[in-house]
Order: structure tokens, then sequence, then C-alpha cells
């Protein structure tokens, strides 16, 4: 039975997400700072997106209790409060860096352990018909600065890099995929009032069933599927 990680598995796109990919078959690993989702369904392993370190040890105990990851979903995120004062909405270097830490490092150590764990199922012939496939919940903001979100923003665009990096020269003798994944309304505007938890997981599913590199920005909405969209929106 393949195995999918999940990190950052709330009650949203990471609950819908864990449903899904349990119903196509998977064995579902979730990590988060508190456990959301049912144990039973999903075995939990505790771990702080802000703190990288962590990663290493994540990947080892969902390694040894469940299996090693075909598919790795990174679906953690921090953004600043509202009410920070600094332009940059920077409160202090510590906190800047634990949402770094949360937007870009980890996420980036993590796509580095996810694809040891993918030569590893490669090399014992247990890959499935869909490779391997490593995905990072993104959004619009490595394409456009918007105010208000620095923090995040700048998160997300370096994310954004690893992933296309991956994508274009990490593994192309290998039937490895990674991805940027970023809900739109149908007509390419942000999702200020919130993504389609459902949505994201049908998109997870259909990407990790597929031995193929897609586009690595991908960008859909729920109505049209995959779309370049303009950054032309407001």
């Amino acid at each position: 039975m393949p195995v999918a990680l999940i990190i950052g598995a709330g009650t949203a796109v990471g609950a819908a997400s864990a449903a899904k990919f349990a119903a196509a078959g998977y064995k579902v690993a979730v990590a988060s700072r508190t456990q959301r989702l049912d144990a039973s369904k999903f075995p939990f392993f505790e771990f702080d997106a802000a703190e990288p370190a962590q990663v290493p040890a994540l990947f080892n105990k969902v390694r040894q209790e469940v299996g090693v990851p075909e598919v790795v979903i990174y679906n953690a995120y921090a953004s600043a409060g509202r009410n920070i004062p600094s332009v940059l909405d920077i409160d202090s270097p510590e906190g800047f860096q634990k949402r770094m830490n949360v937007n870009a490092i980890s996420p980036s150590v993590a796509a580095d352990e996810a694809a040891k764990g993918f030569l590893e199922l490669e090399s014992q012939g247990k890959l499935g018909p869909g490779g391997a496939t490593y995905m990072f919940t993104g959004n619009f903001l490595n394409e456009k600065p918007v105010r208000g979100f620095f923090s995040l923003g700048i998160g997300k665009a370096t994310a954004a890099y690893m992933v296309e990096y991956l994508a274009r020269y990490g593994f192309n003798d290998k039937p490895f995929s990674f991805y940027f994944v970023d809900e739109r309304e149908s007509d390419g505007r942000p999702m200020y009032k919130g993504v389609t938890d459902n949505a994201h997981a049908d998109v997870f599913l259909k990407l990790a069933q597929s031995p193929e590199q897609a586009p690595w920005q991908y960008t859909f909405s729920k109505d049209k599927g995959y779309t370049v969209f303009s950054n032309d929106w407001a």
C-alpha cells in the first residue's frame, strides 16, 4: 500500500486530502503541531514546521512506523498578524524567522527528505505507476506582491523557486514530480475568501497518479481545472 504524508494537516485542505488519498488506497500519515484528524484512520506525528531541524526526524518516524512516503504534501503556512506596524510585517527577527521557517525552509528540507525516500522506493522497485510526487500548497504571492503579505509572500516565492528548481533540474531521468499548487477563482483572481478543500484534494490525487511532470506551477480553478491565468488582476 503506497504511503502519503501530509504536513500541516488541519481540518480543511489537509482533512479533505487525507480522506481522498485514503479512499484511493493510500495509507495516509499526517503531521502537525496538534492532532486534528482521527488517529485511528490517519497515523499522527507531532511536528512544528517552525523548527526545520524536526523535518528529518519526522520523515524517519514516518518511515519506521508507516512506510516511506510516495506522496508528500506540504500544507503548512504561517502569516503575520494584521496589526504589525512595520511595512514589512516584521514583528521581531525571531518572529520573522519562524514564519520563514514554516513557509520556506521547512518545505525545502521536506522536499529534500521526500526525494531521498523517492530514490529509496525506486531502488527497491516499490514505486507505483504514478511515480513519486511532492506538492506544496501555494498561492498567487510568488507572482505579484500584495500589501500586507510580506512574510507570507516572500516565503511562498522562495518555495516556488525551490519547486521549480526541482522540477527543472532535480530528477529529470526519474518518475518524480514536484508542484506548487495554486487555486484561483475562475477568472484568475486570488482566493481571498478561502480555498476549496475538495478541489485541492482532487488536484493533489490527480497529480500524484500521473507519472509525468505537468507544469510545476499548477494553477487551477475548481470549475476549469488547470489554467494559465493572467496576473493582471488588481
